[in-house]
């Protein structure tokens, strides 16, 4: 159920004042491992915007300031553990340069990070990174912590003479002092305080190069190989994103930090970007699976975050939407566009979900708490949507035309969303108010129904498209330019027709000299718009087996899946064994699944010796999972799991499937699978969750056993997360025990198990957590783990949340799924050889040639726009 996203008590942000220009900060700091403290220096060097500057006030967030001089001398200051007031000797004139001198120590909770090994972790590395983002510089250093602030900087980090400190820019001195080691950075390009960065390990390291830049990759020691598999094709990124943007990498050096328990995927600080060790790939991981995404997205904040910053943290998918649509951009060049759509695919379904099961928001919305509250699927996913979309309506050539001329005119400054209005305007013409008005500033998405039909009498395919999603206050109505491809019997070539929707209701005749054999509406699915569409299942049956976009036949693969029958057995089982893309014989095994007859089931078991991909082999094991109680397919996941696979991910989705088919065999296979380790713990996940699957109640004390500290980090969410699944909807000791150590964990030091512990308290549904989340408010620091326990605390506390009703009501759809399935049998089995049980009327939709350029659509009685012939 969505709900508002602004919490009682949020109110708007707005960007502070800038009574000065921050010119450069120095930091000169020597880190203490021991003591996991921080002394020396920070110098920022100001120039003043207004006449008469008298004092000064800095974000200082738990520091313990010593001294505040100004050319060497004393200034008064006062310092209330959150903003550091400094009262100047004299006043300043506007344009004059002056350094002040902050000495400091801190022992920072927030900003600034050491990692050490102890008894129940013995192997984990000594290491110190910082994570600033969104405004946690302040908790290392004194600064404006703040995104439309920029500065020069150079940091100077002592250390132990066994490790090495990395920051932004060149590296300008390494000098050894005894037992300690002083390395000096310095970047002459100005940059928020929030991408500073420090980190200090005993890395091994990598060296490459693109053109005059110098490429390092640094992780654990006996890394390099992970280090080459994982970021080896840095440069060819480079190289792409350089042409795409039209706009040269800006630095002179880039570095790419691997580091243990980072709270992100990655940090892009400039020039120096922070990802966690866990996306180190082994060779057996890279059989299926690689980290190229996630390194894009970071590669290109050194463009869309660093070089052009947002100018207030409302305006972050000027950061965030446009990394995440690198995702793409890099995938569509590594892997062709049929991957990259499976991906951005991907996207929409995790914006879809946040915005069904939490809240809608506008894109640029600035009432929140914490500037980490807008860090979501609305800022990362929707905001690259919204960028594919914008290249679809603007071409290719306009668009990265576009995105060169804002980079450029932008460079070294911040952003907003205007600012891209207008460099779009300056490009081409185009003036896309009406465009960024309804993605951007406006919450919601399109929700479509399409109907589908033929009319005979006037050669034409009718489609009709209705907008039901709930009309807000500033429009009911979406503006959509798509198009609609079709195909006719005995052409190769696809007729695509542009339409565009910009009423509640919209009617187009297509006229074409027969009926199509193929109508697609948004081919490509460029529309952030779930469509439920009514058609033939003869269009579908064509679509599945002919689509020029593998999107669309992977979207026929799913309508198929739903409707079932014979036919559509027959259809999945020929797109499983003989389509070219993996994404789409994946998602045939998955609809055949959703079938859940024994004709379905037996084509997913005869599929899988022939099949080759690994992808699709997890969609094979997906889909017999569906096959609940049913001895063939139980037999053939059991023993997946007890022999494994090539692939970890296919092992992965083998256990969770055995679960799920609820077989005797399942608890122990699974608790054995369990044991095994893997890349970012992918098999002992699957294990969990497949005993969760499996709805074990027995297995509730053993997964509440897996939690404990010591246990695999990542080991540890998920056996928490599994043991609520079987926690929900009981009274017992055992599923109190599991909320009372969910409560527990809400302690732990690991922030992502802490995360695990609040979601495991809302699945349980047990409003006596409320108390215990109100607790964690009170006193964390971490704006993700603040927001989703004041959720999930407002969830109990109003009955939203109810896990008995949940987990009951899963096993009855679960239930019915499977009865459906056989019933379905039964009527195939009692339909004629010719398959008129499930005849359906052939006088459906088809495809029209493409209109003249000097031919537009027009409006005929009824409503209808007709689209002509050239």
């Amino acid at each position: 159920m969505s709900r508002p996203f602004a919490l009682p008590g949020s109110r708007p942000r707005y960007a502070a004042d800038r009574p000065v220009d921050t010119r450069h900060i120095r930091l000169d700091l020597d880190v203490d491992l021991g003591a996991r403290s921080i002394a020396g220096r920070c110098s920022l060097t100001f120039s003043p915007l207004t006449p008469s500057v008298r004092h000064l006030r800095l974000d200082a967030a738990e520091l313990d300031i010593e001294r505040v001089t100004l050319a060497d001398e004393p200034l008064a200051f006062r310092y209330d553990g959150a903003e550091l007031s400094i009262e100047l000797a004299r006043t300043l004139a506007e344009g004059e340069m002056f350094t002040l001198d902050i000495d400091y120590r801190a022992t920072p909770r927030r900003g600034l990070y050491f990692i050490q090994p102890d008894a129940a972790y013995p192997d984990k590395p000594v290491q110190v990174w910082t994570q600033s983002q969104d405004e946690d510089a302040r908790h290392w250093f004194p600064c404006f912590d703040a995104p439309h602030e920029k500065a020069t900087s150079e940091l100077i980090a002592t250390v132990p003479a066994s490790m090495f400190a990395i920051s932004n820019g060149e590296l300008v001195r390494d000098e050894a002092q005894g037992d300690r080691r002083r390395v000096h950075w310095r970047l002459d390009e100005p940059h928020p305080s929030y991408l500073v960065t420090l980190a200090v390990g005993a890395f091994s390291s990598e060296r490459a190069g693109w053109r005059d830049v110098e490429l390092t990759y640094y992780g654990p020691p006996g890394s390099e190989d992970a280090l080459r598999r994982t970021a080896g094709r840095t440069p060819e990124m480079l190289e792409r994103f350089s042409q795409l943007f039209r706009c040269p990498y800006p630095y002179g050096k880039y570095d790419q930090v691997f580091v243990a328990d980072f709270i992100f995927g990655g940090m892009e600080n400039t020039t120096a970007t922070t990802l966690t060790d866990l996306v180190l790939l082994d060779e057996r991981a890279a059989i299926d699976a690689d980290s190229e995404g996630l390194l894009a997205h970071e590669l290109a904040h050194q463009w869309f975050g660093d070089l052009l910053t947002c100018r207030t943290w409302s305006e972050g998918w000027l950061n965030e939407g446009f990394a995440s649509y690198a995702e793409y951009l890099w995938r569509e060049h590594a892997d062709g566009r049929d991957a990259a759509d499976v991906e951005l695919d991907g996207f929409g379904r995790q914006y879809y979900e946040e915005a069904s099961a939490r809240y809608q928001r506008p894109v640029v919305c600035n009432v929140y708490d914490e500037p980490l509250d807008i860090f979501d699927h609305h800022l990362y996913r929707k905001g690259a949507r919204v960028l594919h979309m914008l290249r679809g309506a603007l071409g290719d050539d306009a668009f990265f035309r576009s995105i060169g001329h804002y980079a450029q005119k932008h460079s070294r400054g911040s952003v907003e969303t205007r600012d891209l209005a207008r460099a779009i305007e300056d490009a081409t013409g185009r003036v896309l108010d009406w465009f960024f008005d309804q993605w951007i500033f406006r919450a919601g998405h399109p929700e479509l129904e399409v109907r589908v039909s033929w009319d005979a009498e006037r050669a034409c395919v009718i489609v009709d498209v209705e907008q039901t999603q709930a009309a807000n206050d500033r429009a009911a109505a979406f503006r959509l330019p798509t198009a609609v491809a079709m195909r006719v019997p005995g052409e190769d070539a696809d007729r695509v027709v542009p339409i565009e929707l910009s009423e509640p209701r919209s009617s187009f005749a297509l006229p074409l000299p027969a009926p199509p054999e193929q109508v697609v509406f948004d081919p490509g699915k460029q529309l952030l718009a779930p469509a439920r569409t009514q058609k033939g299942l003869d269009l579908w049956l064509a679509e599945l087996a002919g689509a020029t976009a593998a999107i669309d036949r992977i979207s026929a693969a799913r309508e198929i899946g739903k409707r079932g029958g014979a036919q559509a057995t027959r259809a999945l089982a020929g797109a499983l064994a003989s389509d070219p893309f993996w994404g789409v014989r994946a998602e045939a095994a998955t609809a055949l699944g959703e079938i859940r007859t024994a004709e379905a089931r037996d084509a997913l078991l005869s599929a899988w010796d022939a099949e080759e991909h690994p992808r699709a082999r997890r969609g094979i094991a997906r889909g017999l999972g569906a096959f609940s109680r049913d001895e063939a397919a139980a037999e053939h996941l059991a023993r997946i799991v007890s022999q494994g696979d090539a692939s970890y991910f296919v092992e992965a989705e083998a256990c969770l499937s055995l679960g799920k088919t609820r077989d005797a065999r399942a608890p122990e296979l699974l608790m054995a699978a369990a044991e095994r380790d893997s890349f970012r713990d992918v098999i002992r996940d699957g294990a969990y969750r497949g005993l969760a699957a499996a709805r074990e109640e027995s297995a509730l004390p053993w997964l509440l056993s897996q939690t404990g500290y010591g246990r695999p980090p990542l080991g540890r969410r998920s056996a928490l997360l599994a043991a609520a699944e079987l926690a929900a909807g009981r009274t017992d000791r055992d599923a109190r025990d599991a909320r009372e150590r969910a409560e527990e964990l809400l302690r732990d030091v690991d922030f992502r198990v802490q995360g695990a512990a609040v979601e495991a308290l809302r699945t349980i549904g047990d409003p006596a957590s409320i108390s215990a989340l109100r607790d964690l408010v009170s006193r964390e620091l971490d704006g993700r783990l603040l927001r989703r326990a004041r959720e999930v605390a407002r969830d109990l506390e109003d009955g939203s949340a109810r896990g008995e009703e949940n987990a009951r009501l899963r096993d009855q759809v679960e239930a019915l799924r499977t009865e459906v399935g056989e019933l379905r049998a039964r009527i195939d089995r009692l339909a004629p050889a010719s398959g008129s049980a499930e005849a359906e009327p052939a006088d459906e939709p088809s495809g029209a040639r493409r209109p003249s350029p000097r031919r537009t659509p027009t409006r005929r009685k009824g409503g209808k726009k007709t689209v002509p012939t050239a």
